[in-house]
C-alpha cells in the first residue's frame, strides 16, 4: 500500500484519517455517516483515509471512491469475522495502517463509535502530533436479558464511553442527549452535534427506479406504506404491523412493504410470525434485506415512509439515518414524535409526528394520509427541504471543518 499515488491536494488542506470498526460501505447507520462526513471532507480539499480492520465482502484492500482512500485491515466472512485471531489480525494490520499515517503527517484521527479497541490508535495517532475526534451515535445495545457475555461488552463498551471523551480534542454526538452526556463527561472538550447526513443526489426522487421497485413487488397502483431498517425491537415494527392491522379493519385500501431483517445480537421483532398472527398476508410485502440501490427504488415506490420509534431511552440518545434518508427522497413521513426528531420536524408541516409506542395513533396518522393526498404531496415537498437545510452531507461536513480548523479544535 506504500506505493499508492496519493491526489495532490491544496497547501491548507489536512490529512485525515477516518477508522471505522464496522462493515464499509455497506454498514449500518454510524458506518454510512463516517463515510459522508469523509466524503464531504474530500469534497472541501481534505486527503481523507479510511482505515477499516475487517473486509467482509471479497476485494482489494484499498480502493478509491467518492473522493475517499479506503483501506481494510484484513479480508474475513460473515462466518469468521468474529474469532479471535480474526480480530486481532485485523486490528494489528489497522494498528500499522495508522501509525503509517500518523509517521507521514496526519491532522486529525476521527474514531467512529470507539471502544476501549480505539484507545491504542488515538496514543499512537497522539504520540505523534494528530488530534482525536470521537463520535458517539447511540447507547450501547443492552439485551433484554444479558448474559454473561453481554456484561463483559458491555463493561468494555462503557468504560470506553467514560475515558475516551477525556482524551481527544473533539466529540461528536447525533443528539441533544448524548451531547449533555459527552459535555458532563469531557466538559472542557469542544462537543458538537453531527445529526444523521444524507446524500441528497443519491436519495432522491427516481420515478423509473420507483416503477421497476413497484413492478418487481406487484405493487400496482394501490397506495404503498413502507419501512426500510432493522426489526429492532425499539424500532417498532411490531406497532407499525399492529397499526395496519387496523387500518385493514377500518376498510382501508394499500399496501404495507417491510424490507429489512433481523439484526443480529439484538432483541429483534419476529416479523414473519407477526403477519401470521394478524393476518396481513393480503397487505404485507416482506423484501427482505435490500442493497442500498434497490433500498433507494423502494423509497421512491412508497407514497408514505414511517419511521415508528418505541418510547425507549435508545431512540431518545439516537436519530435514525434514515429518517435524513426518508425526506430527501421526497415522500410524507409519519415519525414517532421522540428524541431529537422534534427538533429537525414540524407536525404537518414536513412530516406527521405521533405519540411514541402508540399503534393506534401510528394508525391514525398513516389513515390521514391515505386519505388526504393534499396533505400527503405537501408533506413529501417539504420534507426534501427539510433533509437539504439540516441533513446534506456538505453542509454538515463543512460545519465540522470550520470547528476543526479553529483553534479550540487544536
Amino acid at each position: 500500500m506504500a506505493g499508492h499515488a496519493q491526489k495532490p491536494c491544496p497547501q491548507d488542506s489536512m490529512r485525515i484519517a477516518l477508522l471505522i470498526f464496522a462493515d464499509f460501505p455497506e454498514g449500518s447507520g454510524p458506518p454510512r455517516r463516517m463515510h459522508m462526513l469523509g466524503k464531504g471532507l474530500a469534497q472541501l480539499g481534505h486527503g481523507v483515509h479510511v482505515i477499516v480492520p475487517q473486509r467482509f465482502r471479497a476485494g482489494p484492500l484499498y480502493q478509491e471512491f467518492d473522493g475517499l482512500h479506503v483501506h481494510w485491515g484484513t479480508l474475513t466472512t460473515a462466518s469468521t469475522w468474529n474469532r479471535l485471531s480474526n480480530r486481532l489480525a485485523a486490528r494489528r494490520a489497522a494498528f500499522r495502517l495508522v501509525r503509517r499515517f500518523a509517521h507521514e503527517g496526519l491532522d486529525w484521527l476521527i474514531l467512529s463509535n470507539p471502544s476501549l479497541d480505539g484507545v491504542p490508535f488515538l496514543f499512537t495517532a497522539r504520540r505523534r502530533g494528530a488530534r482525536v475526534i470521537a463520535t458517539y451515535d447511540d447507547l450501547r445495545a443492552r439485551p433484554q436479558q444479558p448474559t454473561l457475555e453481554d456484561r463483559v461488552r458491555l463493561l468494555w463498551l462503557e468504560s470506553a464511553d467514560k475515558l475516551i471523551p477525556r482524551l481527544t480534542q473533539m466529540n461528536l454526538a447525533i443528539s441533544s442527549f448524548l451531547e449533555r452526556r459527552v459535555r458532563s463527561i469531557a466538559p472542557r472538550t469542544q462537543t458538537l452535534l453531527f445529526p444523521p447526513i444524507v446524500d441528497l443526489n443519491l436519495f432522491r426522487t427516481q420515478p423509473e427506479k420507483a416503477a421497476a421497485f413497484r413492478a418487481k413487488w406487484q405493487l400496482g397502483d394501490n397506495t404503498v406504506i413502507s419501512y426500510l431498517g432493522t426489526y429492532w425491537h425499539v424500532d417498532g415494527v411490531g406497532n407499525l404491523l399492529k397499526a395496519a392491522s387496523q387500518l385493514v379493519q377500518a376498510g382501508e385500501k394499500f399496501k404495507l412493504v417491510i424490507s429489512g431483517a433481523a439484526h443480529q445480537g439484538l432483541d429483534c421483532d419476529d416479523v414473519p410470525r407477526l403477519v401470521n398472527k394478524l393476518k396481513l398476508h393480503a397487505v404485507v410485502i416482506q423484501t427482505g434485506w435490500l442493497p442500498t440501490d434497490e433500498v433507494v427504488a423502494g423509497m421512491c415506490a412508497a407514497d408514505i415512509l414511517v419511521v415508528p420509534k418505541l418510547n425507549d431511552i435508545s431512540n431518545v440518545a439516537g436519530v435514525p439515518t434514515k429518517l435524513a434518508e426518508y425526506m430527501a427522497v421526497g415522500r410524507a413521513v409519519v415519525t414517532s414524535r421522540v428524541g431529537d426528531i422534534p427538533l429537525y420536524l414540524t407536525d404537518h408541516e414536513d412530516a406527521l409526528l405521533c405519540a411514541p409506542s402508540s399503534p393506534e395513533a401510528l394508525a391514525e396518522g398513516l389513515q390521514q394520509l391515505i386519505r388526504d393526498v393534499p396533505l400527503r404531496l405537501k408533506l413529501a415537498a417539504n420534507a426534501h427541504l427539510t433533509a437539504s437545510k439540516y441533513f446534506d452531507f456538505r453542509t454538515v461536513a463543512a460545519r465540522i471543518e470550520s470547528a476543526m480548523v479553529q483553534p479550540s479544535g487544536k
